[in-house]
């Protein structure tokens, strides 16, 4: 800090500067200075930028006089209440109509706005405007302007000139001394306050950074993610090298913020990663925070108020009980971690209802279930009754104090002690609440859904960063270094792509009168002017300045800013941080023993596995998904969709033809009912199994869509009994019931979806298919689809094998017979190819058996080797793989080499 503006802070002069950053920055600088005189304790410098100046001075009148009367009595708006007043204003007008995001159209227009008064644009009436989007701004901008006026309103944009024409006036006191900092240029609105702040006897002095002596040297890398790694691996070695104040400059710097925390935490904090180390103290500081919804403590009190507003997707649903900042967390997070299971077995949206429903769900004997949370289930109990309670429509602040009543209920924000930011980012959120709570004045009586929506746009333009201490890396963009002094400065994404920056006028203003008055992003030579002195700026700030670009972006090819590519270049190498700790963990290994443990414990001959014919299938396709699955009782959790999938299409029908089946009951009765009690049987069948799925999916059937899918069904399975009425005669022995089967000392529950008796007792196991099944998917030692072969086994007398295909377009049998004619599509033994290898029809169930025999076996035994049937085909669907981490195992197998693979 020169030593002319610490004697002037130290006086009282106020220091103003272009942003927060720089702010900080100057604060530390003049504590340190404080500090080398030794001194205890010291008045704060009056360091403001020039919005916040600007809202101080507002307050600070001090003569009393009738205009100053007047003056005071105009309530400045806040950024949400003017952000919500344009919202009302756009959403009041016949050009609002068509909008599909007014907020985001607001915030245009807002901006579009705050520019014509900044560089007094004189903007054209309503009939003169060149386009409609000029009209729109025009009638939009009269609106806003009349109700700032009846209300006594005034707005942020006219704010220096309301300060302009209270100085005027004589009914505002001008300052002794302001020190201007950082700013690039001005915009004639703060030239004209600060020319009648001259004429009013204030000192305005400009302070100028001044250029050091240094060396610039440039960089090219592969891609920015190598720029990134590089500059973290550069600011590291500068940092073991003592330096204090490093910077780095990532342009993108929002966009790119999870890259940069990851690729720096591995640099600087490899550890962080580790459990317990989430509180790890960072060497590195990011300027831009994020916004608050993004923080999981906030993230989780929104969810708790969309449930509230009515439902939740579910996999929110499932973040929300496997949050930590609900009440009770920590005693039931066994029992919410299954609930989140069950309700992803249901509808896509979860209803606070149906969640109350499962929380406390009991079974035949009154005891709880494993997803059952009696803790969580009370406290829904409240948040509903308060939900009950609201008035249908209130004001913001009654709002604002609903939800907080609502958070309460359920426990928010948890029960552990929350850590340093955790508890700052909290008071954030209570801080947002207030603010929501001023839109009274803007507003009027509002619903649930709308309180909550502004709340959520709020808390997602609300950017926030906990205050940590001072670190000597500052991680920032582009416009928040200027003015700033480093030991060090690498800035990255130089390329000519990024800088300068692309034109981007706004719609709302016309071209012509943006060019004309050299408005901020209104053209491609104002960018490169612009850009041209940041960066001549920024070369200067440091005694070892780097410039990077990147040589490309995905498959796009770059070349360096031709602001920078004079410079010299020089080769660097990219450091491999990426993965820092896993990668010291396998470099600093002595020897990489390999140990091949591929074997479960064996199980006692006749022991019952979970999931019935499942673990043979899953045996041939790879011993350890059996393992995983039917051992472990790992599985993927469920994603539901909106509607029925095909799983669900396929249950469907198989309830329609269980109840089908026991009302009709064989093939003669089949052929002599009359074609409206068949139509009648056929009817009532869907109905039954419609109603009794829509029970558990109440969201999905809704009355239309019963009547779709009630039409849909009739037709298909009409269509499936004509051809069962050209079979011979059969009686249904059994639809859809229960049989125990052992296989390989391995017993399982089996449901066969059809049992059929036919002429001489002989039996026809059949299974209903909507999908396209093929027979050969039976055949070989690790079968694809082994469950008919299993079905088959475990009958007497088995005659015939056969998928039921109903499918619109394409309903038949396709199948395997001991001999012809017994229903089309079902082909004998010995014109099947893979049959006929085996022979008879006696050798095909042998060889079967013999397979069936093996898989049973092998699981028991305790086999669990990572052996996929067909490669990268079978692991394509698998959702065990990260257990099994195959694809670790391929790259280590790659990367290998002699002993070490």
């Amino acid at each position: 800090m020169r030593d002319s503006v610490f004697e002037a802070l130290k006086s009282g002069a106020s220091l103003l500067v272009a942003s927060q950053r720089q702010v900080r920055t100057l604060q530390i600088a003049y504590a340190r200075r404080m500090l080398d005189e030794e001194r205890l304790a010291w008045q704060s410098p009056d360091l403001l930028t020039w919005n916040a100046w600007l809202e101080r001075y507002w307050d600070e009148f001090t003569a009393p006089s009738l205009a100053k009367e007047q003056l005071v009595t105009r309530t400045l708006l806040s950024p949400v209440q003017e952000a919500m007043l344009w919202e009302s204003v756009i959403g009041d007008s016949s050009f609002g109509d068509g909008l599909l995001q007014t907020s985001a159209t607001a915030q245009t227009v807002q901006d579009a706005w705050r520019l014509s008064w900044e560089w007094t644009i004189p903007l054209p009436l309503p009939d003169a405007a060149p386009n409609e989007d000029v009209r729109a701004f025009a009638i939009w901008s009269r609106d806003f302007d009349e109700r700032c006026r009846a209300q006594g309103w005034q707005d942020r944009a006219r704010l220096a000139d309301a300060i302009i024409e209270a100085l005027a006036s004589g009914c505002l006191n001008a300052p002794k001394r302001l020190l201007l900092f950082g700013f690039e240029e001005h915009t004639p609105q703060q030239e004209r306050l600060l020319e009648i702040l001259r004429r009013a006897g204030t000192v305005v002095e400009p302070i100028d950074a001044y250029p050091m002596p240094n060396t610039v040297v440039r960089y090219e890398l592969a891609g920015p993610l190598e720029e990134i790694a590089a500059a973290a691996h550069w600011a590291r070695e500068r940092l073991k090298a003592g330096a204090s104040r490093i910077g780095v400059i990532v342009p993108d710097l929002s966009a790119m913020r999870p890259q940069v925390v990851r690729i720096f935490d591995d640099t600087f904090v490899p550890g962080a990663v580790l459990p317990g180390s989430a509180n790890a103290i960072r060497p590195y500081n990011l300027s831009l925070g994020q916004a608050l919804s993004q923080y999981p403590i906030v993230h989780t009190a929104l969810q708790i108020l969309e449930l509230g507003k009515g439902e939740l997707a579910c996999e929110e649903t499932g973040s929300l009980l496997r949050s930590p900042f609900l009440g009770g967390a920590t005693e039931e997070w066994p029992q919410r971690a299954l609930l989140d299971v069950a309700c992803r077995q249901a509808e896509p949206l979860v209803r606070i209802n149906g969640l109350l429903r499962l929380a406390q769900d009991q079974d035949r004997e009154g005891g709880w279930r494993a997803h059952s949370a009696p803790m969580l289930a009370a406290r829904l109990k409240n948040w509903r009754a308060l939900l009950d309670s609201f008035p249908k429509k209130q004001l913001p602040s009654a709002w604002a104090e609903s939800f907080a009543r609502g958070l309460l209920a359920l426990g928010w924000p948890g029960d552990r002690p929350l850590d340093s930011d955790e508890y700052q980012t909290v008071e954030a959120w209570r801080e947002l609440l207030s603010v929501l709570s001023t839109l009274d004045e803007v507003t009027n009586r509002i619903g649930y859904a709308e309180a909550f929506s502004t709340l959520v746009h709020m808390a997602g333009e609300r950017i926030f960063q906990p205050k940590t201490p001072e670190v000597p890396v500052q991680v920032m963009g582009l416009l928040e270094a200027a003015g700033l002094e480093f030991d060090g400065l690498w800035i990255t994404g130089l390329h000519d792509t990024a800088w300068p920056d692309k034109p981007r006028p706004n719609p709302f203003l016309p071209i012509e009168l943006q060019r004309r008055y050299n408005l901020p992003h209104a053209s491609a030579a104002r960018e490169l002017n612009f850009a041209r002195r940041l960066t001549g700026w920024l070369l200067a700030s440091a005694p070892e300045v780097i410039v990077s670009h990147a040589r490309h972006s995905g498959d796009e090819n770059l070349r360096p800013s031709p602001l920078i590519a004079h410079l010299p270049a020089k080769e660097t190498e990219t450091p491999c941080v990426i993965g820092a700790l896993h990668q010291l963990v396998h470099e600093s290994r002595p020897s990489l023993e390999q140990i091949s443990d591929e074997r479960a414990a064996s199980l006692v001959a006749g022991t019952e596995a979970r999931r019935g014919t499942s673990v043979f299938k899953d045996q041939a396709a790879c011993p350890f998904r059996a393992f995983a699955h039917a051992r472990l009782g790992a599985r993927a959790l469920d994603e539901p969709e909106p509607g029925l999938d095909a799983i669900d299409r396929g249950n469907l029908l198989h309830g329609v033809m269980k109840g089908l089946w026991l009302n009709l009951k064989s093939h003669a009765n089949l052929c002599a009912f009359p074609e409206e009690a068949v139509r009648l049987a056929v009817r009532e069948a869907v109905a039954g199994a419609i109603a009794e799925m829509a029970r558990e999916r109440p969201q999905t059937f809704t009355v239309r869509f019963v009547a779709l899918e009630q039409a849909r069904l009739e037709q298909l399975v009409l269509g499936w009994l004509e051809i069962e009425k050209q079979r011979a005669p059969f009686t249904v022995v059994f639809p859809e019931k229960e049989q125990m089967a052992s296989y390989g000392g391995l017993t399982i529950r089996i449901v066969p979806d059809r049992i059929d008796e036919i002429e001489g007792g002989a039996r026809v196991v059949i299974d209903y298919k909507t999908g396209t099944p093929k027979i050969n998917q039976w055949f070989g030692d690790r079968p694809d689809e082994p469950q008919l072969p299993i079905y088959a086994l475990a009958q007497n007398n088995v005659a015939a094998v056969a998928f039921a295909q109903i499918r619109k377009d394409d309903t038949r049998f396709i199948g395997i017979a001991a001999e012809a004619g017994l229903a089309s599509g079902m082909e004998p033994v010995d014109e099947i190819k893979e049959a006929a290898a085996l022979g008879s029809w006696k050798e095909l169930l042998a060889e079967w058996r013999r397979v069936i025999e093996a898989l049973g076996e092998a699981f028991r035994t305790g086999d669990a080797r990572v052996a996929p049937k067909d490669g990268t085909r079978t692991c394509e669907y698998c959702d065990v793989g990260p257990l099994c981490r195959i694809r670790e195992l391929e790259e280590d197998l790659q990367v290998g080499s002699g002993d070490e693979t």
